[in-house]
């Protein structure tokens, strides 16, 4: 069997990834550049050079993080948290508590009924203790509990700041809402864009569904990779089926600006420790305390 010859399933194999490679960045790109790249790669970067964003939503590089550090995180943040605490959306991986914690489990429907949605995971599934929606708490009395947990919940909200302002609410002054959120440079979201503040306030100020299919179309785009109709067609999949997708994506500096116009705009909170992330993970953690800084 030949393998490296001119004809070899070696050379056959390197020839198509190199297809699928030229391929992709011809999607993205246009034809011609791709010709030019196969000639003249210093040109090639020449041409991305001039087309790199200078829009601070379009670039990646966070410089507002505190640590990066190899280290149990959640651990370590959860040490911080003590008396009453609500989790929203535990499903199957809630914070491990330590004897200090007094945990209430919040999620969108019971445990039977998520254990049907979740077969892989139903036996880990958490019990649920409050039925609610986790942006707005309707059923959560304010001032309940001493800290809240959002493990991968806020980048799933419509309204991030309207949920970050009820999960505010549910804590006493004084009070901890610690936030876990995917970095979307590490995850499938990769690809999309950082959500604006300003999109996110006028998501506060002006809820719109017809503005949120945006999000859905962006998901197709740049997650599920549609294109044109198939990508019209795949975000009202989406919508109609009411999925959860991550409506927002966000490096660390997001949330905190989120963070400061909270402060600033409605009412008061500060960061009391974080940003943190470890290099291995695909999560930063950030620690907010309700009330003015002393």
């Amino acid at each position: 069997m030949q393998f490296l010859g001119p004809s070899g399933r070696t050379r056959n194999w390197l020839r198509n990834q190199k297809f699928k490679l030229l391929t992709s960045i011809g999607r993205s790109l246009g034809n011609e550049v791709v010709t030019g790249a196969l000639t003249s790669r210093p040109e090639m970067a020449a041409f991305l050079e001039r087309l790199e964003s200078a829009v601070p939503q379009g670039q990646v590089l966070d410089t507002s993080v505190t640590t990066v550090e190899h280290r149990d995180w959640r651990g370590h943040f959860a040490g911080r948290l003590h008396g009453r605490g609500l989790e929203l959306g535990p499903l199957h991986r809630p914070l491990k508590p330590h004897p200090g914690m007094r945990m209430t489990y919040m999620d969108r429907a019971d445990q039977e009924t998520l254990k049907r949605e979740f077969p892989a995971v139903a036996r880990d599934i958490v019990p649920v203790d409050v039925i609610d929606d986790a942006e707005t708490l309707a059923t959560v009395p304010d001032g309940g509990f001493d800290f809240l947990i959002a493990a991968h919940v806020i980048e799933h909200m419509r309204n991030p700041i309207g949920a970050l302002v009820n999960w505010l609410r549910v804590v006493r002054d004084g009070g901890l809402v610690y936030l876990i959120v995917p970095d979307k440079r590490r995850t499938f979201d990769r690809l999309r864009v950082r959500t604006t503040l300003e999109h996110m306030v006028l998501d506060y100020q002006q809820p719109s569904r017809e503005r949120d299919f945006e999000h859905f179309l962006d998901y197709a785009v740049f997650v599920h990779h549609a294109m044109i109709d198939q990508a019209i067609g795949e975000a009202t999949r989406l919508r109609d089926a009411d999925y959860s997708i991550h409506f927002h994506v966000f490096l660390p500096q997001d949330v905190v600006r989120i963070a400061e116009w909270i402060h600033g705009h409605v009412t008061p909170v500060h960061l009391a420790e974080g940003p943190a992330l470890s290099p291995a993970l695909d999560e930063f953690h950030v620690l907010l305390r309700k009330g003015a800084p002393s």
